[in-house]
């Protein structure tokens, strides 16, 4: 090979790996309950409407733990996911957004969510496919999921939580933590 080969390889060279176990490891499922699912739908030129929206309720204080969209026919669909505290004051900051011109739909529901993450995700195909087959095999219904390149979002009707976890648990390995203590004897 000569210096201008070895130049090219430098510039292209990619190495990928892949990681794989016989059961999924997770760090723990964590719960979060009592909270609110805005569906909202809107027109293409209402969508720096909505950035103005978020940007006051951060103003206000308001804390979210969700937002998710896709593009539909009619527009955008954004789901935001809430705690139900702040149900009020999120729906006057989104009144004026979906009562203007070119209205928006909305919608409201009580939700839950599960997520989790665990070693190596980025790294391991078939998590999304194991995580909704188990929750398939136990019949327990999503209303939405989400996912970043660490991490499973699972949106649930009110009451719901407890059982995704329940039939998640069958399927991903949590690592049980290992008491170091020695023991005293007596006396």
């Amino acid at each position: 090979m000569n210096d201008r080969d070895h130049a090219l390889l430098d510039k292209t060279l990619e190495t990928r790996a892949a990681y794989w176990e016989s059961r999924i490891k997770t760090y723990g499922f964590q719960r979060l309950t009592d909270l609110t699912l805005f569906e909202i739908t809107l027109g293409r030129a209402r969508i720096d409407s909505l950035g103005r929206a978020f940007c006051r309720l951060g103003d206000a204080g308001v804390g979210f733990h969700l937002v998710s969209s896709r593009p539909s026919s009619r527009g955008l669909e954004v789901l935001l996911l809430a705690p139900a505290q702040w149900t009020t004051v999120i729906e006057e900051h989104l009144r004026e957004l979906l009562e203007g011109p070119d209205k928006g739909m909305g919608r409201t529901s009580a939700a839950e969510m599960v997520f989790f993450q665990g070693p190596h995700f980025g790294d391991r195909s078939g998590i999304v496919h194991t995580t909704l087959q188990a929750l398939a095999a136990k019949e327990v219904r999503i209303t939405a999921m989400a996912c970043s390149g660490s991490c499973i979002y699972l949106v649930l009707p009110e009451g719901r939580s407890q059982e995704a976890v329940g039939a998640l648990s069958e399927v991903f390995e949590i690592p049980k933590a290992v008491s170091h203590k020695r023991s005293m004897p007596a006396g």
